[in-house]
């Protein structure tokens, strides 16, 4: 009798969706994860087990196994890293790779039912992965992005849902195995991207009786304090209808935030397991008005003004400053030195993404002040440099903030976007004559893609400077793949600019 249960398992141990929400561990992936990326270089498949146990003792209910890194065979570790790990836990694993070779693997030799993570609505990738699926069985993860991208609106997301949905069908995968990704993305860099994707997640649940999964910590990328927005974002998402999240079971605030919302929502029997969460919690002390500091200002009205992101009195003070200072001397003397102190700022996590985004636009506004009453005043053309996210990588903010920084150091930049194929990189950079390529990649998946655009630009245009740069990249697979320079963050790519264009 068909009971309609969207379930995942190991050999022995079954996990529900739509009982109660689900947590996945995130903390079996290389991205940001420096001691993790050492394990899986070195073989170490103890650090990999331990780390899933340590999970397990958390409480989460399923374990993700991401073990892509550019420098090691993927296939060879997934399969090793699926068979240790079902060897001593019972939790069932979600298989994370963007190769179908590691994918297809894996799945063949899992103990039960695995979730898969993941398809998106681009032909090529449910072409390669729904046909696993309804061979070797599983849950998989669709992510609401196609060939043009991930849609503004619940609406275009919900229509990706449906595609995929579509195709399932012609596979005899039943809805009840997949659970739908409408993407959290970066609050600090589109107010209304958190609303988005809680819209998203009730309209795909209600209107397509589809299951939803959430990567929650993209959301608070650039932003101090990210357990707290992470926390708050989780149980917002619980009340839209999340089935389950994939998160940090090492972060007490995401934690307490789950077992706040299970003890609320009645799920959690005589509120057992929150006041076993809490019993050895400590009240937090409020700080007195005395503890809070205040930074000093600058002197100079403009330099305040740009720091301070303020647009129109940047515009004006320029303006000022332009009645007793030439051009030219304005900018290398207060706009460049604003920019400096605000880049010295965010990299000591002082200033925080939001901020920085309105210092460079009040910069910008300066600059427009200035560019206003130049004509011939010895300024040279600027450098020209491309920038662009990997094909298959979905992430741009990194990227975006780049890209603010260069044009208002004053380069030129032809912004490719992102998921952008390795041949379309090498066409702009060859009719644009640019000096320098910027790559980024945030997906371990990706980074193959970055691998073979730096390869093509070293074949075809020797001349030109690579410069990459990722949450999952290191100096050494820069080194690796024949790039130029490895930008840790946005000055590093800017100072590599500045230095080469001298």
């Amino acid at each position: 009798t068909e009971k309609n249960i969207s379930c995942v398992s190991s050999y022995t141990h079954a996990v529900e969706f739509g009982r109660q929400p689900i947590l996945i561990g995130e903390r079996i992936n290389p991205t940001g994860k420096k001691r993790f990326k050492e394990a899986l270089r070195e073989g170490d498949i103890n650090y990999i087990v331990n780390e899933g146990i340590a999970q397990q003792e958390k409480g989460v209910h399923i374990l993700d196994v991401n073990v892509g890194l550019p420098e090691i065979d993927e296939d060879e570790m997934l399969v090793k890293s699926v068979k240790e790990l079902q060897s001593v836990l019972d939790l069932p694993l979600q298989l994370d790779t963007a190769k179908k070779s590691s994918m297809e693997k894996a799945m063949r030799i899992y103990n039960g039912k695995p979730l898969v993570n993941s398809v998106n609505g681009k032909q090529e990738v449910m072409d390669e992965i729904l046909p696993l699926v309804k061979k070797y069985g599983g849950v998989v993860i669709a992510l609401t992005i196609d060939e043009t991208g991930i849609p503004e609106t619940a609406e275009g997301r919900k229509a990706i849902a449906e595609k995929i949905l579509k195709e399932c069908e012609k596979y005899g995968i039943d809805k009840k195995d997949i659970i739908v990704d409408p993407l959290a993305m970066a609050v600090s860099s589109d107010d209304n991207s958190a609303k988005i994707t809680l819209d998203s997640v009730k309209l795909i649940k209600n209107e397509l009786g589809l299951k939803t999964s959430l990567g929650v910590s993209n959301v608070s990328f650039g932003l101090p304090s990210r357990e707290t927005l992470n926390a708050y974002f989780l149980s917002l998402a619980f009340m839209n209808g999340l089935d389950c999240a994939i998160m940090n079971p090492f972060s007490d605030t995401m934690m307490g935030s789950y077992r706040t919302y299970m003890a609320l929502m009645g799920k959690d029997k005589s509120c057992a397991e929150y006041i076993d969460f809490f019993k050895d919690f400590a009240p937090v002390q409020a700080k007195s008005a005395s503890t809070v500091k205040t930074e000093d200002t600058d002197e100079n009205p403009l330099i305040r003004a740009i720091v301070k992101g303020l647009k129109e009195p940047s515009f004006t003070e320029a303006q000022k400053a332009l009645q007793s200072a030439e051009p030219l001397e304005i900018i290398n003397t207060q706009i460049v030195p604003a920019l400096d102190k605000v880049g010295k700022l965010f990299e000591e996590k002082k200033m925080y993404l939001p901020q920085l985004l309105m210092s460079a636009e009040a910069a910008s506004r300066a600059f427009d002040a200035v560019k206003s009453v130049m004509k011939d005043s010895g300024l040279k053309e600027s450098k020209k440099i491309i920038l662009a996210t990997v094909k298959g990588d979905i992430h741009d903010i990194g990227k975006n903030i780049v890209k603010t920084l260069l044009e208002n150091y004053g380069f030129t930049v032809i912004d490719l976007g992102k998921d952008v194929a390795p041949e379309r990189v090498l066409e702009a950079t060859r009719k644009e004559k640019a000096d320098i390529v910027g790559l980024s990649a945030l997906m371990t998946t990706t980074t193959e893609a970055m691998a073979e655009t730096v390869r093509l630009l070293n074949e075809e245009l020797p001349q030109v400077k690579t410069v990459v740069g990722g949450a999952v990249l290191t100096k050494e697979f820069a080194e690796k793949i024949g790039a130029t320079f490895y930008a840790k963050d946005a000055m590093e790519t800017v100072r590599f600019a500045q230095l080469d264009c001298r």
